[in-house]
Order: C-alpha cells, then sequence, then structure tokens
C-alpha cells in the first residue's frame, strides 16, 4: 500500500509540473498578447488623438463610435485578464490540491479509495466554485465601468488604470510560478527521503521477520515438549496437540527412516564386495577346473598310453613264454612226441621230472584237429582247463591251478 501511495505521488507530482508548464506557456502568450494589444491601444490612441487635433470637430457621433470602440477595446482586455485571473486561480487550486494530496498521503487521513475520490471531488468544486466566484465579480465591475465610463477621457483612464492591473497580475503570476517551482522541488525532494526510508523500513522488516522466524525455529527444536505445555497452558485446543504429536512422529518416522536407508546403503555395499568376491573366486575355480580336466585329459591320454603298451608287453611276453616252452618242450621231447593244438587249448605228456605242458595258441589249427582225438586225450585224463581245454592228470594238479590263473588272467 505504501509504494502504490509513493507511485501515485511520483505520478501526480508529474502530471502537476507538466499542467504547470503548460501554464506558464499559457501565461507568457497571454503576457506578450497584452503587450501587443497595449501596443496598438497607444497606436489607437495616438491615431485618435492626431485625427481630433487635425480634425478639431467633435461631434456626437464621432463620440460614440469612439465610446463604443473604447467599449470594445475595454471588453477584450478583461476578457484577457479575466482569462489570466482563471489561469491564476487554477494554478492556485493545483496548489491547493497539491498541499491536500501531501497532507493525505503523509498524514494518513485516507483510508480508502472513496474517501480520496470524494476528497478529489470536493477540492475542484471548490475550485470551480472561487473561479465562478472570480468571473462574476469581474463581469461586475466590467458591468460597473461600462456604466461609469460615458467619456473617452474615463475610458483612458480606466485603461490605464487596467494596464496598471494587469501589470501587477503578471508579477504575481511570476512569484506564483517561482513557489510553485520551488514547492515542486521541495516535493520530489520529500518524495525522494519517503522512498528512501520505505526501502530501509521495508529492508529493516525482513531482516526483523527472518530474524524472528529463526528464534522460533531454535526453540521448536530445542524444546518441542516447552512449546507444547505452553499451547497447552494458553488454552490450546487438541488440534494443536494432535498437530505438535504428528510432527514428533513424523521426525521419529523420518530418523528412522534414514537409518534404515543408511543400513540399505551398506548392506548393497557389502553385497556387490561379496559379489566381485565370489565373482573372482568362481574365475579362479573355472581357471583350476581347466587345468584339472587338461590335466585329466592327458593322464587319461597317458593311461590308455600305458595300458596299450602294458597289453603289448604281455602279449609279447605271452608269445615269448610260448616260444620258450616250444623250445624246452621240443628239447626234452622225443621226436615221436605229438602236440595237438586246439584253441587256446594246451596239451602236454606228463613227464616224470614234472615239466610244464606247452601251450600254443593256434584258432585254424584246432579247427583242422579230428574229434578223436579230443575224446581221446578227455579219456586219458581227469583235470581240463574249461577255457582252453587244456588237460592234466591227477599228479600234476598245482601245475593245473597256476595255468588255471594265468588262462582267466589272459
Amino acid at each position: 500500500m505504501l509504494m502504490e501511495r509513493q507511485t501515485e505521488v511520483v505520478m501526480e507530482s508529474l502530471r502537476m509540473t507538466l499542467q504547470m508548464r503548460k501554464v506558464i506557456k499559457k501565461v507568457k502568450s497571454l503576457m506578450k498578447r497584452m503587450k501587443t494589444e497595449r501596443g496598438m491601444i497607444m497606436m489607437e490612441k495616438g491615431r485618435k488623438t492626431v485625427k481630433t487635433e487635425e480634425r478639431k470637430r467633435p461631434t456626437e457621433t464621432h463620440a460614440a463610435q469612439q465610446s463604443k470602440t473604447n467599449k470594445f477595446e475595454i471588453d477584450r482586455l478583461q476578457q484577457h485578464a479575466w482569462e489570466t485571473e482563471w489561469e491564476i486561480s487554477g494554478i492556485a487550486g493545483r496548489q491547493q490540491l497539491q498541499r491536500e494530496f501531501r497532507r493525505g498521503t503523509h498524514g494518513g487521513q485516507w483510508t480508502s479509495k472513496d474517501e480520496q475520490d470524494r476528497f478529489y471531488s470536493s477540492l475542484e468544486e471548490n475550485q470551480l466554485r472561487a473561479q465562478l466566484a472570480a468571473t462574476i465579480a469581474v463581469c461586475q465591475e466590467l458591468l460597473m465601468r461600462l456604466e461609469r465610463n460615458g467619456s473617452p477621457d474615463k475610458g483612458t483612464h480606466d485603461l490605464q488604470f487596467q494596464e496598471f492591473t494587469d501589470s501587477s497580475k503578471a508579477a504575481n503570476l511570476n512569484t506564483v510560478v517561482c513557489k510553485l517551482k520551488e514547492e515542486n522541488r521541495e516535493l520530489k525532494q520529500r518524495i525522494a527521503y519517503v522512498e528512501n526510508l520505505n526501502s530501509k523500513w521495508q529492508k529493516y522488516d525482513l531482516s526483523r521477520e527472518e530474524y524472528v522466524k529463526g528464534l522460533c525455529k531454535r526453540l521448536k527444536e530445542s524444546n518441542p515438549l516447552a512449546d507444547l505445555g505452553a499451547g497447552l497452558g494458553a488454552g490450546a485446543g487438541p488440534v494443536l496437540v494432535r498437530s505438535t504429536l504428528l510432527q514428533q512422529e513424523i521426525v521419529r518416522l523420518n530418523r528412522l527412516l534414514d537409518e534404515k536407508m543408511n543400513d540399505c546403503t551398506k548392506l548393497s555395499r557389502e553385497l556387490e564386495d561379496s559379489r566381485k568376491q565370489d565373482q573372482e573366486r568362481i574365475q579362479t575355480l573355472e581357471q583350476q577346473v581347466l587345468i584339472y580336466t587338461d590335466d585329466f585329459k592327458s593322464e587319461r591320454a597317458d593311461r590308455e598310453r600305458a595300458q596299450s603298451r602294458v597289453q603289448d608287453l604281455q602279449e609279447e611276453v605271452l608269445r615269448l613264454q610260448q616260444k620258450l616252452c616250444k623250445k624246452q618242450q621240443e628239447r626234452r621231447d622225443p621226436p615221436a612226441a605229438c602236440c595237438v593244438h586246439i584253441g587256446h587249448r594246451m596239451s602236454a605228456h606228463v613227464q616224470a621230472d614234472g615239466a610244464e605242458p606247452r601251450v600254443q595258441p593256434g584258432p585254424q589249427r584246432s579247427s583242422r584237429q579230428p574229434a578223436t582225438v579230443r575224446t581221446d586225450r578227455q579219456a586219458l585224463t581227469d583235470l581240463q582247463c574249461p577255457r582252453c581245454f587244456a588237460s592234466y592228470d591227477e599228479e600234476h594238479t598245482a601245475e593245473f591251478l597256476k595255468h588255471w590263473d594265468m588262462c582267466a588272467n589272459l
């Protein structure tokens, strides 16, 4: 509100300055016109005096015409004087309006816009009444002068008096204009001073409000129970108590929420660390598995190669043993001795010194032996190998068991 009033005061002062400038221009133009009219009147007077001196024939018609012209000039001059008085009264009314406006703004008399409008309307009415009274007085004075002025001499005296009054009014008008300028300057200074004070007061008010809010916040944070007791002691309703309790509960829940959020962040960090460790462990285990698989494959290949080598060696040993047995049998047995080879079956004649029988594989040979020989050998022996059908007598039982173990392992 104060800022709005200040802006209104500034705008009103600007309007008044513009109006004063216009009035000053009008007054100057009126003074110029009055000076020109005075010169014209003096020229008319000179012409009339010259004409009267030349002619020296004053008649009633000439006096009537001169009186008419004088009346016309007097009316014109009175009209100009009335215009100047009207302008002066307008300036005085504006000055009074400005004073009343300053009183209303600085004194705080106006409480609403309607009162301000009524105040302006009353001032305008008073100004118009004063102008009307001035015009009425001027008109009455003109009528009285016209009634009194019956001769041209009186008209000339009245014109001289009117010129004197016009000059005095112009001087008074200049003084009024100077006063208005001075008052306008003072008004501008006061407006600037008021604006400065208003800005300072607003800053102080804002700082004070912030300080009070900070103090209230500190008091509430430091002692909320005391605030609750004070509110209850002052007659606060249940709504205030409920609001305070809700605020305390909100603060507690916010604190718990912060703690849980911190725990969640901590757990998430630990989970991330454990994931990283598990990932590293998985990578190391995968590498170990790859190494183990490579080792297993290499060991398996080595084992297979060893087994194949063992089998080859066993076959070679068996072959050499068979050759050795055959050689030994050939050396020991007489030339009439015969050996029957059927598959892996081994037949040997029982010797007196307990030598081992010869074993010699021969599937093709066994297929060529006749069945009569097999039946004869079975009839002669009591012990026979179920796999290779090698037969032994009862005296060579130990040798039969050895042969049976060796044949089973093959």
